[in-house]
């Protein structure tokens, strides 16, 4: 094994051994340097440092104040939209309820004019039946006192007037009728029947207005016995 080859001396300049400073850590006076240039740029960068954040925070807030400002004119315009639906629906129930009220109120209307004129047609017909009832009492009336006078004399019947045969199949002569006494005859100071002979007239044919019928042979005649008119009606009369 060959020893390592020997190294020469080296000689070092004064030059050289003037940059070089002991300073007790052990560092060169270049290396020295280099950190008090390093320590100079130190505020410097520190500086830009902080005013680029200071920047992002400044420009973060904007985002931020942006953001808000669409965020509240988005929950406004939810707002007025949701307030205009509210009223939409609203408006169109309250127009139907008014559609209704107005369909009621034309039904009630036209139910009351139909009632007025009901009543007054009732009305009307009150009135004619009120006349009616006036007429009909003032007959009546003339009725009664022409009876009282034909009851005053006699009935109207004289001994002169001839006997009317075969009167709706009656024969009003006969001895055997005159003779034979009816348990259900009453006396009576009226006229009697013209076609019994047992009971009192108290029927007057119309419109004749012959007092000489009883009431049960009213309906069995429809001529009047002595007139031979048609008998279409008759009253009963009562005497007191």
């Amino acid at each position: 094994m060959n020893p390592p080859p020997c190294t020469p001396p080296q000689f070092i300049s004064s030059r050289q051994t003037l940059n070089v400073v002991s300073t007790g850590l052990r560092l060169s006076q270049g290396q020295s340097q280099s950190i008090e240039q390093r320590s100079s740029s130190s505020p410097m960068i520190d500086g830009n440092f902080a005013g680029e954040i200071n920047g992002q925070a400044d420009e973060l807030d904007r985002f931020l104040q942006t953001q808000g400002e669409q965020l509240r004119c988005m929950l406004a315009d939810t707002s007025e939209r949701h307030y205009r639906e509210l009223l939409r629906t609203r408006e169109e129930s309250v127009r139907r309820r008014l559609r209704e009220k107005e369909a009621e109120i034309e039904r009630a209307t036209r139910r009351h004019a139909e009632l007025e004129a009901r009543a007054a047609q009732i009305e009307k017909e009150a009135r004619a039946w009120q006349v009616r009832a006036a007429a009909k009492e003032a007959e009546a009336m003339s009725l009664q006192a022409r009876l009282q006078q034909v009851v005053a004399h006699g009935g109207g019947v004289t001994a002169a007037e001839p006997k009317l045969k075969s009167v709706d199949g009656v024969d009003e002569a006969g001895d055997a009728e005159s003779v034979y006494v009816d348990p259900d005859r009453f006396e009576s100071n009226g006229p009697s029947c013209r076609i019994c002979r047992r009971r009192a007239a108290t029927v007057l044919a119309l419109p004749c207005r012959h007092l000489i019928l009883c009431k049960g042979c009213d309906g069995s005649v429809r001529v009047c016995p002595l007139c031979l008119s048609l008998k279409n009606s008759s009253v009963e009369v009562f005497f007191f």
